[in-house]
């Protein structure tokens, strides 16, 4: 066996699916190339596993597993709208600290935490994305590591796992065979890279081809924004705001402070507690949200592009861009507005 899937119950049907979708595609281009066909198990704490959105998937139960030592343990998003939780169609509330501790407090939690420690600690490696990484932590395994999760999931990382060292810019990252992904849907990056490390690149390249991914390395122009239109922290909305609506003439923080009627110090500590990311953090993002819009459209040179969004030049551009995307400004901007992002 070469994939090992633990699936709890509630985990999203999306990023299971991704992950049993891409095996099998992976696994017809092997054969293509007159390779063996890939080999996976699912296992879960029931042979009907529950998932999200109302599906079921039979699995094999973890009891009857014998030995998968050689194989990568991947860990899908378990998704933290658990049916024993209650909790609220409010997308914000599942991201609450409370919500998110009742879900690693169920008893099937700990099974697939202690799981991934015994799969680890045996030398094997371990792969999760979204919500599953928060396993991993519950296990004790991303100690001094670097990973990344759903960007919603930074706050938490850094106020419960301190020792975990989180960069949820990142849309994959992989730190001494622990390997972390994104959002739900970068299960699917996380499987192709999973399926390159393990079968081989022109498998993944051919596989990748077929699902025409593009490559996306980053989910840092998600991560901040849509957190503040939950309403959790007006003052940082405000904030939010008021960078909005100063571009390009960006205020200090400590001016802008002023103008919210607050110490500098508490500006700072509202703004880290509600994101997980510091003011300047927040000003780079509202400046990246701003110059997606502007590259969207296609009919701004560059420099006016640096310009309109508080910048005196192409190369403070070019620097942004490089920190939150990973590419230059002309690529960003051939591929949004070749994608309409």
């Amino acid at each position: 066996m070469q994939f090992a899937i633990a699936v709890p119950k509630g985990a999203l049907a999306a990023s299971v699916g991704a992950t049993l979708d891409v095996l099998t595609v992976a696994s017809r281009c092997a054969c293509a190339q007159g390779k063996p066909p890939l080999t996976w198990g699912v296992f879960s704490t029931q042979r009907q596993v529950a998932l999200s959105a109302g599906m079921t998937l039979p699995a094999l139960p973890l009891e009857e597993v014998r030995n998968f030592s050689n194989a990568i343990l991947v860990i899908p998003g378990i998704g933290l709208d658990h049916p024993a939780l209650n909790a609220e169609a409010d997308i914000v509330d599942r991201f609450r600290d409370s919500n998110i501790w009742q879900r690693l407090l169920l008893a099937d939690a700990h099974v697939f935490a202690k799981l991934a420690r015994a799969h680890h600690d045996a030398g094997g490696a371990v792969a999760a994305s979204c919500s599953g990484v928060l396993l991993l932590a519950q296990a004790g395994i991303l100690d001094s590591r670097t990973v990344t999760t759903h960007w919603r999931l930074g706050g938490f990382f850094q106020r419960h796992f301190p020792k975990v060292k989180v960069d949820t810019r990142q849309m994959l990252i992989d730190d001494k065979n622990v390997i972390s992904a994104g959002a739900a849907m970068a299960q699917m990056d996380l499987m192709l890279y999973l399926i390159r490390k393990q079968v081989g690149r022109n498998i993944a390249d051919m596989a990748m081809k077929y699902f025409l991914i593009d490559c996306r390395p980053t989910q840092a122009r998600y991560r901040v924004w849509d957190h503040l239109r939950s309403g959790e922290d007006d003052v940082t909305s405000r904030f939010e705001t008021l960078i909005e609506t100063s571009l390009p003439d960006v205020p200090t923080i400590a001016e802008a402070a002023k103008i919210l009627n607050l110490t500098h110090r508490t500006l700072a500590r509202r703004i880290v507690k509600a994101t997980g990311s510091s003011p300047q953090v927040l000003i780079n993002t509202v400046r990246m949200r701003h110059a997606h819009r502007l590259l969207a459209t296609g009919s701004l040179t560059l420099d006016e592009i640096a310009y309109r969004v508080g910048y005196a030049n192409v190369s403070s551009l070019w620097k942004l861009t490089l920190k939150m995307e990973q590419t230059t400004p002309a690529s960003l901007k051939r591929k949004v507005s070749v994608s309409g992002e």
